[in-house]
This record gives structure tokens, C-alpha cells and sequence, in this order.
């Protein structure tokens, strides 16, 4: 193990105890984040498990987008639909920290485990409700994926291609800007109980985080009702310039980088004065017309070794096969490589966060449902009899006791 790898003797949210009720991506996303810096995550799942457990490429059954997005949380099934599931969680939550649900508005109140009850029984836990378009409005109780937020909240429209045709973002974007959101305010309020002593009531919704996450430079052009001048949006920088046998992207900010970028590669450009930023947005289309049509003359690697020559930002566009060999990610130690209890052979992005230089110790993987049911019921206080009885009335989910791989 090398140094970047030694675990830290305490990670910053060590002690801290969280109930999880989220499926999906934005909820799972933003506990395994408190995870990956120390706490102690207890995922509840249906009886069936998380349906993103079966979503996707997988094996043994259990996929990988299930995996990427639970590692270092214990699991537990319980059936929420139940009186005896409920006071199962109410109980769970006793010495609990924090809560997260990202059911539909009213959802965890029918059970409840609303955010009234929780907080009333438990003043110190700070309780987290994720939603698609908040909790008023004709959306409140509406389905919602991040397909349809980017929709809704521009993203689409953004990314119009040339031919004109909306496009969406191919990833879950609005989902994990939610999870980072949630995240961070989540420990916010945490930060907030030491002076205060009281927990926190948290609402985010996806729809006022996309918004959110798009305005500081996708709404460059309507963010001023009655602008003086108006240039170019800035999405029109995010391009990939072909090559002769690849793509690379590059991008120029400053009149020091748009020089140093047409003496890299444009043997007499004749290029206009750009010094000016607006000049540059407004008249640097020809040159870039000249530079596009020179880099398409060039290897992928002709390109990137000149333009790193001469500081100017540029990358290979790399496929996602191989972007674990790329000297940077692999000296960076970006990318952990292990064998899944379950999985076999994967690769995962380590957590981005480093604390005192130090990337965060390896935290175990996402495991079967059942794997810590027993030490969790344990913890709560239930006895064998009494675990036992919940899995005679079908409260509790997952392997038999025969069928249940060592705990990790």
C-alpha cells in the first residue's frame, strides 16, 4: 500500500450515523459520499432489494450501477408498507444522526416516518427529503428521472446541436449535482448542531438543483433582462475538434492561451488582435475555423504534444475503456482496481475528496441485502427471538441465514 493509500486514523464524519431510505442515484449517491468520509450508513431497501440492484451490466446479481453508488453502507431489507417495518426504522433511527428518504411528498408521512414525527421523537437528527420538483406546485407528486428534469430545466435546449435537435445530457447529471447538494448541506447542518443542538429539516429538489447547477454560465445570455451587449453563449466553447485519427478538445480563455494556441499550430495565421475577451468571443470563430481545419491534418498526439509545449489546455478525448491508462489518472491513483466479493474484478473511482493529503482508505464494497441484517437488528437493541419473528411475518428481506456470505 502506498503512502496516498494509508488509511486515515479518522475521517472526518467518523461517528456519525446515517438511516437511508433513498434508491435510485441521488439519494445513494449523496450517502455514500458521508460514507467515503466516515460515517456509518445504514441502507434500507424493500424486502426485494433496491431495484437498481438488477439495473444494468451486472453479475451474480448485482450490477454495477448498483455498486458504484452503495460501497461502505450496510444493508438491510425491511418491508415499509408494514406497521412492524416502520417501527423497525423509528427504531433504527433512535441513536441515528441523520436521515435521507427521497420518496414522493407525502410518501414517508403515510408511513410515518415523515419528517415532523422523526424530528419530533429525535430533536438532534438532522432529516434529509430528496424530490423531483420540491413539495408545492402541479409537478410536487410527479415521477421524476433525471431525463426529465435536464427537459425541463434547459439542459436539453442547451445542448442543441448544430442541426438544431435538443439533446440531453447522456449521463445522470441532475442526479448526482442533487447528491453533492445534499451532501454538503447534509454536513452543513451537522456543523450547525454543535452550536445549537438540534438537527435540521433539509428539502432539495432536482428540479431547483438543476436550475441551480445551470445558471452560472449556461444562463450566461438570460441572466441580465435587458442586457448592452451580447456575445456568444459560452456552450458554443464546448466542442471536440477532430483529428486525423482521434478527437482532442481544446479551449482558450485568456488572449495569452489564443496566442500561444495559433503559434502552436497555424504556421501563418494572420489572426486579428484577440487580446479582448469579447473580441475574442465575438471574431475568434475564423481563427478557430483555421485551427480546426489545421488539427484535423495532425495525429491526436501530434496536437496534444504541441499544445502542451505551449500551455495551452488540451486533452485527448479518450474512450472509456482506456481512460484507467492514462498516465495522469494512473498517477493520480484516481481509479482503484479490487476484487468484488460479488462482482469479481472491477474498477471504481476513488473518493475525490483527499483530507491531509491522503486519499480516503478503501471502504468496503456494496453487498448482498442480507449480509448485515443481524448486526444492525443487534445494535438496535433486538434479540435471535426477535429477529427471528420479523423474518416469520416477512418484515425483514434477503438470503436465508444458510445463504448469507461472511460479513465484510
Amino acid at each position: 500500500m502506498s503512502t496516498s493509500e494509508t488509511p486515515s486514523a479518522h475521517l472526518p464524519l467518523t461517528g456519525v450515523r446515517v438511516v437511508d431510505l433513498t434508491t435510485n442515484m441521488s439519494g445513494p449517491l449523496a450517502t455514500m459520499v458521508l460514507a467515503d468520509q466516515g460515517a456509518d450508513v445504514v441502507k434500507v431497501e424493500p424486502t426485494t432489494g433496491d431495484v437498481i440492484r438488477t439495473i444494468g451490466t451486472g453479475r451474480n446479481g448485482m450490477s454495477a450501477y448498483f455498486a458504484n453508488l452503495n460501497r461502505g453502507k450496510r444493508a438491510i431489507g425491511i418491508d415499509l408498507t408494514t406497521e412492524a417495518g416502520a417501527a423497525v426504522v423509528q427504531r433504527l433511527t433512535t441513536d441515528a444522526d441523520v436521515f435521507v428518504q427521497n420518496f414522493r411528498p407525502g410518501v414517508a408521512e403515510r408511513m410515518g416516518l415523515g419528517p415532523e414525527t422523526m424530528t419530533a421523537a429525535h430533536p438532534r437528527l438532522v432529516y434529509a427529503s430528496i424530490s423531483g420538483f420540491g413539495r408545492d406546485g402541479p409537478l410536487a407528486t410527479a415521477p421524476a428521472y433525471d431525463h426529465v428534469v435536464q427537459a425541463l430545466a434547459g439542459y436539453a435546449a442547451l445542448q442543441t446541436d448544430q442541426s438544431g435537435l435538443p439533446s440531453l445530457v447522456r449521463q445522470g447529471v441532475i442526479d448526482k449535482a442533487t447528491a453533492y447538494t445534499t451532501a454538503q448541506a447534509i454536513t452543513a447542518a451537522l456543523l450547525a448542531r454543535t452550536e445549537t443542538g438540534r438537527g435540521a429539516r433539509i428539502d432539495v429538489s432536482m428540479l431547483d438543483v438543476a436550475l441551480a447547477f445551470l445558471w452560472p454560465d449556461g444562463m450566461m445570455n438570460n441572466t441580465i433582462v435587458e442586457p448592452d451587449t451580447v456575445l456568444p453563449p459560452v456552450s458554443r466553447s464546448f466542442r471536440v475538434t477532430p483529428t486525423c485519427d482521434g478527437a482532442v478538445v481544446l479551449v482558450t480563455l485568456t488572449s495569452g492561451e489564443m496566442s500561444r494556441l495559433v503559434d502552436a499550430l497555424l504556421d501563418d495565421p494572420g489572426a486579428p488582435d484577440l487580446a479582448d475577451s469579447a473580441d475574442r468571443m465575438r471574431d475568434g470563430a475564423t481563427v478557430m475555423r483555421e485551427v480546426r481545419a489545421r488539427v484535423a491534418e495532425l495525429t491526436t498526439a501530434e496536437v496534444v504534444a504541441r499544445l502542451t509545449a505551449a500551455d495551452v489546455p488540451c486533452a485527448p478525448v479518450l474512450g472509456l475503456d482506456t481512460l484507467h491508462t492514462h498516465a495522469q489518472i494512473v498517477a493520480a491513483g484516481s481509479i482503484s482496481a479490487f476484487e468484488h466479493p460479488v462482482l469479481g474484478p472491477v474498477r471504481q473511482a476513488r473518493p475525490a475528496a483527499r483530507f491531509d493529503g491522503q486519499a480516503a482508505p478503501p471502504a468496503f464494497p456494496a453487498l448482498d441485502l442480507d449480509t448485515h441484517t443481524d448486526a444492525i437488528l443487534g445494535e438496535a437493541g433486538y434479540g435471535a427471538d426477535a429477529i427471528a419473528e420479523l423474518r416469520s411475518q416477512a418484515v425483514l428481506g434477503g438470503l436465508p441465514p444458510n445463504r448469507r456470505p461472511d460479513s465484510r
